[in-house]
């Protein structure tokens, strides 16, 4: 891992190795996994951004619990309903 400093900020380069299996499958280095704390089964939204493949972590649900600031009780179910319009429409207008 690297880290570079950008306009004042720091930023952080990870690089690694993967190899397209036959079934379009790549693994994730190691060291991108636990820097994103991603698990088996989580989330990967991909886009393309000129020539380059963009792989950015879809927030779960859980997660999300406590960042809507309301008066209103709601419920989990009503809360996931919530997060998942935001995230889709999230994704829908970054296309």
């Amino acid at each position: 891992m690297t880290t570079k400093v950008l306009l004042g900020k720091v930023g952080i380069t990870m690089q690694g190795v993967s190899t397209i299996t036959q079934k379009g499958q790549v693994a994730i280095p190691k060291e991108i996994r636990d820097f994103f704390n991603l698990k088996a089964s989580d989330k990967l939204h991909f886009s393309v951004e000129k020539n380059k493949i963009i792989a950015e972590p879809i927030p779960t649900v859980e997660s999300m619990f406590g960042i809507i600031k309301t008066k209103k009780v709601l419920t989990k179910k009503e809360m996931k309903r919530i997060i998942r319009d935001a995230v889709v429409e999230k994704y829908e207008n970054s296309s």
